[in-house]
């Protein structure tokens, strides 16, 4: 099962359990395909489940109360989303959504918490994942007010260049609407960045980047 789906082993909710308690683990799992843009969990429903990010990229999501509905956060393979929930009962607090296609691991939520009961570096492990959530969310607060659309797209592409690199290219992972939803923008205000960013050297061609420039593209951020 874990030469199948090694991801388990690297998910930070399971460090520090042994190879053979993950085993079993995974032998409870459910494993679901989802299509992309097919919504996974709904904000306020009971929640049964803690998922895993097997491959693909998922986008969670948070509505106001006019219905409007905002990404907060793309996880990757190997992520978690609903752990929080190990610590009591409850909905979930949003929904998620496939991005381009994904595969997901389901963990009965009374399986884990039994688990977390007899291995309690699980919630260690709860912690240091909220905890990034928590500065991750501070980052975001502090770029949306600190930063104009621009350079909050120029951050983002300079922390897909090589460090070292004097110019770079590479494929954006993802749809350009769901990194909008990363970077808190809009889709045209996307448009509009990456527009603004053409003097800086930086050529869109669909999903690939071309950067002429990495010197040139820190001097927008």
């Amino acid at each position: 099962m874990l030469a199948k789906n090694p991801a388990l082993l690297r998910s930070d909710l399971f460090d520090g359990l042994d190879e053979a308690t993950v085993e079993k683990l995974a032998a409870t799992a459910q494993f679901r395909t989802f299509a992309a843009d097919e919504r996974i969990i709904a904000e306020g429903e009971p929640a049964s489940f803690v998922y895993s990010v097997m491959s693909g990229f998922v986008r969670l999501s948070k509505a106001e109360s006019a219905g409007r509905e905002a990404d907060i956060c793309i996880c990757e393979p190997d992520d978690t989303f609903g752990e929080y929930l190990l610590s009591g009962d409850g909905a979930y607090a949003y929904s998620a959504w496939s991005a381009d296609g994904s595969e997901v691991a389901l963990f009965q939520l009374s399986d884990l918490r039994a688990l977390a009961d007899r291995y309690p570096v699980m919630h260690r492990n709860v912690m240091r994942i909220m905890t990034r959530h928590l500065l991750g969310a501070m980052d975001c607060i502090a770029g949306d007010r600190l930063h104009t659309a621009a350079q909050r797209v120029a951050n983002y592409l300079i922390s897909r260049c090589p460090a070292s690199a004097s110019q770079a290219s590479f494929r954006l992972p993802y749809r350009k609407r769901i990194l909008a939803g990363k970077l808190g923008l809009a889709p045209e205000a996307l448009s509009r960045a990456f527009a603004a960013l053409i003097p800086a050297g930086v050529e869109v061609r669909g999903k690939v980047v071309l950067v002429d420039s990495v010197d040139l593209l820190r001097k927008a951020c």
